[in-house]
């Protein structure tokens, strides 16, 4: 225990884990050599049992150990050291995972979850909605009730795509006076960021055919969703607490499929028949990965955030290997480092180059380059019921009319998928922001919710221990809370007490997160009693688990 006895300050559990990840950098612990047990290493190590069970199932998630079943636990064949650069911020160990890219599919139980977490009965720990009685939506609401009498003489009028003209250039003013330069003409806006991501898969499968679209994993499942209700297959991608996406296991998985492009190339090589140019339709089933969903912000559910050096990596992997990007900035504005670029704003300062290689010496014109397309929503910093997202285009591909994924073919899509939006809650909103309340609104709130996010953490930690592993949040208002003591059965029957505790939560399971947990709400903790029930019955869960 000599490597521990000098981190007094460290969680028990990760003193633990420290030390075997080092046992096993180090050669004392091999691939294949079996741990002892749960209840022997907690009397070789002095640790509770609890304390025990999580280090073993932090470091299995991370992909340091396996179990095997009737065997209990052994090193994993792909253990290695972290790399510094993908280490989480906060003090949960970093995940080294072996390269493994599993096809997702969308759980029932989700559709269930969702409707416990939108019922009013219950205390409302589980939807990401934001704080809503905030004197910025009691004026929006103010705002729309005169925006209404003046539209009560065109009860049939839309706010056709790409929308409210005014809307469209407030936005692209306060994101611009807040270091994200954007245009009014390269949004277009529609209902949340997720029907934002429907209208360009849509619009992929359409023009390229089925692609393989690289998620989060764990990550939030209406992504998922929106990937194989478009045709799409999706492709998981292991993401950590504190770091955000693994650019490590990116670009592990693009270099394995560059490998095999090149190989493929060989065996055609006496083959007559012209290479194709290495657009994402012509080389499906060939490429690693057509594109790339990722929230470099405040990701959901682990809260973690990609640093300036992972979001310059992942840029360069993308253009090397002609990945396009969809950047989900649904959180973003609810940063709490607000100094960090997003991954538009770092790809409109590139130099614009005439043509790109690939890997495989093949060229690209400008209009075949990948690049980025931000989404963003009202619906998550404001009021959900305003129904109100964004899609922003690069420039060059907001005025092409012709562009694969342009502007006109964005519109036509939004157009088809529900003529367009109420111009009386288009017109409210585009004075909300432009008067600048918008921006004080979003100000006010990102200290609000640290507050409300440390009040919960504290309490949690102070009550359960190491029970519970609470991995540190960059912005919002979602609070990942792990439980490694519970087993899948466990867990569930912890959703179903509190449920019937009065409080609606989300599993883990439904993010596709390995160890166990729940995804919690801070904005809705308003008062001490729900904090309260759900304190007690998460202790209670975890005193079952250990009887």
């Amino acid at each position: 225990m000599s490597g521990t006895q000098d981190l007094p300050s460290t969680p028990r559990y990760q003193q633990l884990a420290t030390r075997l990840k080092a046992e096993m950098a180090t050669g004392q612990l091999v691939p294949g050599q079996r741990l002892p047990s749960l209840r022997r290493q907690a009397a070789l190590s002095g640790l509770g049992l609890n304390s025990v069970i999580r280090a073993y199932g932090e470091l299995e998630s991370a992909g340091f150990l396996v179990a095997v079943p009737r065997r209990g636990f052994q090193v994993a064949a792909a253990a290695a050291p972290p790399s510094s650069a993908s280490r989480d911020h906060d003090a949960a160990p970093s995940r080294c995972t072996p390269l493994a890219t599993p096809s997702l599919a969308i759980d029932d139980p989700a559709w269930q979850a969702m409707t416990h977490a939108s019922d009013p009965a219950l205390a409302p720990l589980g939807a990401a909605h934001p704080e809503l009685d905030a004197p910025a939506v009691r004026r929006l609401y103010r705002l729309v009730r005169q925006k209404l009498k003046h539209h009560a003489e065109s009860p049939s009028a839309y706010a056709l795509p790409p929308g409210s003209p005014a809307l469209r250039e407030a936005i692209a003013s306060h994101l611009s006076h807040h270091g994200h330069h954007c245009h009014g003409d390269t949004l277009l806006l529609c209902q949340g960021a997720q029907q934002g991501m429907s209208l360009i898969l849509r619009q992929w499968r359409a023009s390229r055919g089925r692609c393989r679209i690289g998620i989060e994993a764990p990550g939030y499942f209406g992504v998922l969703a929106a990937v194989e209700a478009n045709g799409h297959e999706a492709i998981a991608l292991p993401t950590h607490a504190g770091s955000g996406l693994d650019i490590e296991a990116l670009a592990r998985l693009l270099e394995e499929g560059e490998a095999r492009q090149m190989d493929r190339r060989q065996t055609c090589a006496g083959k007559t028949r012209p290479e194709m140019p290495p657009t994402a339709g012509n080389r499906h089933g060939k490429a690693a990965l057509d594109a790339l969903i990722v929230s470099p912000d405040c990701h959901n559910p682990l809260g973690g955030q990609l640093s300036l050096t992972d979001r310059d990596r992942l840029l360069k992997l993308a253009q090397r290997h002609g990945v396009q990007i969809i950047e989900n900035a649904t959180f973003a504005e609810l940063s709490f480092d607000t100094r960090l670029p997003w991954l538009m704003d770092l790809h409109q300062r590139q130099a614009p180059s005439p043509a790109q290689t690939t890997p495989l010496g093949q060229t690209m014109s400008p209009e075949q380059a990948p690049g980025v397309i931000t989404v963003g929503s009202l619906s998550k910093t404001l009021d959900p019921r305003a129904r109100c997202g964004w899609v922003w285009l690069p420039r060059s591909e907001s005025v092409a009319p012709d562009a694969e994924l342009g502007m006109q073919g964005l519109i036509r899509a939004r157009w088809a998928d529900g003529m367009g939006d109420m111009p009386w809650m288009h017109a409210a909103l585009a004075e909300l922001i432009a008067s600048g309340d918008y921006g004080r609104h979003v100000h006010r709130m990102r200290r609000c919710y640290a507050k409300r996010l440390q009040l919960l953490r504290e309490t949690l930690a102070s009550a359960l221990g190491d029970g519970v592993w609470l991995p540190g949040v960059s912005g919002g208002y979602l609070q990942w809370c792990g439980l490694p003591g519970l087993d899948g059965a466990a867990l569930s029957r912890l959703h179903r007490e509190l449920l019937e505790a009065g409080i609606a939560t989300l599993p883990g399971y439904l993010f596709k997160a390995v160890s166990p947990g729940l995804r919690l709400n801070a904005a809705q903790l308003q008062d001490d009693e729900t904090l309260a029930r759900l304190t007690t019955t998460l202790r209670n869960a975890l005193h079952g688990a250990d009887a």
